[in-house]
């Protein structure tokens, strides 16, 4: 087989998947390099996570060769799915949370949904290497989906943290435990009766995309936009970047050529900037 097939059947099918639910992200969109690097700690953190599941169960039972549904469903429900979501949660918890732009509701799915992406692509690729490329005729729709609406149970209870005043961290561990009940539930469910993973795929994507729109209602950015204010080219006072005239000399604005404040902590930016450097809020571009 081509060495570059192995990469383009594993990533291809996740940046479908990472492009398709960012699209749900509109009020306040994400810096992509911020994604970018949680999908990369998401690769990172399936090195973990492989570890652990080869240290605490066989070999057998990883490739899938004991059929044993007893073994199959401990195997699953007490080792890889707290194991292979805690990692993922990691990924997101140790970084893009702590980063600014960590601000809104459906950040906490977004970034969850970028770190079990890149989880996924790594077992894509484990998995291509083991049992041929024919394997991703049903994980690249059905077991890469799978994992984002597992990690957007935790994702969601995450997000939720940046609502005022915080729900308890009760709710982040039931989302946590919710999320490696489902996934080693769903592992369980497909060795048993594969065509199960469809309907199971298709209620999670329908509950995925429900929990996105509940955060667009509820996000504080929703009627909020940041017009960063810059310096009228005549008077020097500062005025928005979507005015037309300045309003103190009454002079045509023009593109901004130096420095950008924001509009909301006032912090100079760059006048090609699209987030603020000192609060992370967006900018907005001029009509």
């Amino acid at each position: 087989m081509d060495v570059l097939a192995v990469p383009l059947l594993a990533f291809a099918p996740a940046l479908f998947w990472l492009w398709f639910f960012l699209r749900r992200d509109i009020y306040r969109p994400e810096p992509k390099r911020t994604i970018a690097l949680t999908f990369c700690l998401g690769m990172a953190a399936a090195v973990p996570a492989g570890i652990l599941n080869s240290f605490f169960l066989d070999d057998d039972l990883l490739n899938g060769a004991r059929v044993d549904v007893a073994s199959v469903a401990i195997g699953m429900l007490i080792v890889v799915g707290p194991v292979e979501e805690t990692c993922k949660f990691l990924a997101v918890r140790c970084y893009a949370h702590r980063t600014r732009y960590f601000d809104e509701p459906s950040d906490g799915l977004v970034y969850a949904t970028a770190a079990s992406l890149g989880f996924a692509s790594v077992e894509n690729a484990l998995y291509i290497v083991t049992f041929g490329p024919a394997v991703m005729i049903l994980r690249a729709p059905l077991s890469t989906a799978a994992h984002v609406i597992f990690a957007a149970l935790w994702g969601h209870a995450l997000g939720r943290r940046t609502q005022q005043p915080p729900p308890p961290y009760t709710a982040l561990l039931l989302g946590l435990a919710a999320a490696a009940l489902a996934h080693g539930g769903f592992n369980v469910a497909v060795t048993v009766f594969p065509l199960s993973a469809i309907v199971i795929v298709a209620v999670g994507i329908w509950w995925v995309l429900r929990r996105f729109r509940w955060a667009r209602l509820v996000s504080p950015f929703r009627y909020r936009r940041n017009y960063p204010r810059t310096a009228c080219r005549s008077c020097r006072r500062q005025i928005s970047v979507a005015a037309r005239y300045c309003h103190y000399c009454g002079v045509p604005s023009a593109r901004p050529a130096g420095s950008v404040w924001c509009s909301y902590c006032g912090a100079a930016n760059r006048p090609d900037a699209t987030y603020c450097t000192g609060c992370g809020d967006r900018f907005e571009s001029a009509p």
